[in-house]
């Protein structure tokens, strides 16, 4: 009885022993955290295909800068574009948590809501949009789309009123296709005109007054970060304004010369004479010039007034006395005459 119960101790005992010698090694971290799997998508990355291998470009950027949000938004398309709307939406969300005033973000994540039929989130994604920039017209123009097919018709045409007040040229079938789909565009202009006509009441009408900025961009696809960059964030480019007071510095706008027509001289000018070549008269002949430092005008000075010579006043001709006139020259004799014979 003994033998057996201590066979069975020491089965037990090289029991757990095997089975602690197959427990894989701790975590060299010491939190016993599991590794990070690969992204779902790299498995369908095909290289050599140029959209894919942008993808792979794009990835290693994002891992150099994961705090970027222009780089998580912009990776996020290239994911959109190749049918992967479920990574594509997780970058747009870490944008636009990252960057509070990206709207971009927002209105690419409603693209892609949208396109999966999802339209309570695409809606929500378009609000997100206009809070953060309320005269982006595009996110107008697709919050009214996703507000016409879930029958909410009164928001859908209030929101297309919108974007074609902010923006014009959004009606336009050529740059906008989608507008061909909608039945409600007609009611959105005349939704407009008491719009206009009470323009001038509104105190907030600065914040729509963007139209250079986002007139040429696109409806009907994503949009990249470099598409929006304002051009407040670009350095000015420095001009030469020349001296203070001089032209150029005062700020006020020439008038246009037409052709054929002399630019009138600004105040304070130097004008040309006939005679003294360009700025004021020519120094005498060996007299030391003096170079005036770029950029500084010379005090006006005006041209010598050259002195006219006296007047000489020549004394009248003396009389000639009269010469006699010519003696008539002696006539020439005639030919002889015939003396006929008596």
């Amino acid at each position: 009885m003994k033998r057996s119960v201590w066979t069975l101790v020491l089965g037990l005992a090289a029991a757990a022993a095997a089975a602690q010698s197959s427990d894989p090694a701790p975590h060299p971290s010491g939190s016993g955290a599991k590794p990070t799997p690969p992204p779902f998508y790299r498995q369908y990355l095909v290289p050599g295909n140029w959209l894919d291998d942008k993808i792979v470009e794009q990835e290693h950027r994002v891992d150099a800068s994961p705090n970027d949000a222009n780089l998580r938004n912009d990776f996020g398309n290239l994911l959109a574009l190749r049918r992967f709307p479920k990574e594509a939406a997780e970058q747009y969300e870490i944008a636009i948590k990252l960057d509070h005033k990206n709207f971009i973000s927002a209105y690419n994540l409603g693209l892609v809501r949208e396109t999966e039929g999802k339209l309570s989130e695409a809606i929500s994604a378009y609000q997100r949009s206009i809070k953060r920039k309320p005269g982006f017209p595009q996110s107008r123009f697709r919050l009214g789309r996703a507000y016409e097919h879930a029958n909410q018709l009164d928001d859908a045409v209030k929101e297309y009123a919108a974007a074609m007040w902010i923006d014009p040229g959004i009606r336009d079938a050529k740059r906008n296709p989608l507008v061909i789909d909608s039945e409600l565009i007609y009611l959105a202009s005349l939704a407009n005109y008491q719009r206009d006509m009470a323009v001038a009441s509104m105190d907030d009408a600065h914040v729509y007054f963007e139209n250079d900025r986002f007139r040429k961009l696109p409806v009907d696809r994503a949009i990249s970060s470099k598409e929006v960059e304002s051009e407040e964030e670009a350095e000015p480019t420095p001009r030469n304004v020349g001296a203070a007071g001089s032209a150029g510095s005062s700020g006020a706008a020439e008038p246009p010369v037409r052709r054929g027509q002399r630019a009138p001289a600004a105040p304070g000018a130097e004008m040309a004479q006939p005679g003294t070549g360009r700025g004021g008269p020519r120094p005498a002949p060996g007299a030391a010039r003096t170079k005036t430092p770029r950029g500084v005008s010379q005090p006006f000075q005006p041209a010598p007034v050259p002195t006219p010579p006296p007047e000489t006043v020549e004394p009248p001709p003396e009389a000639s006395p009269e010469a006699p006139p010519p003696e008539s020259a002696p006539e020439p004799p005639g030919p002889p005459q015939e003396v006929e014979p008596s």
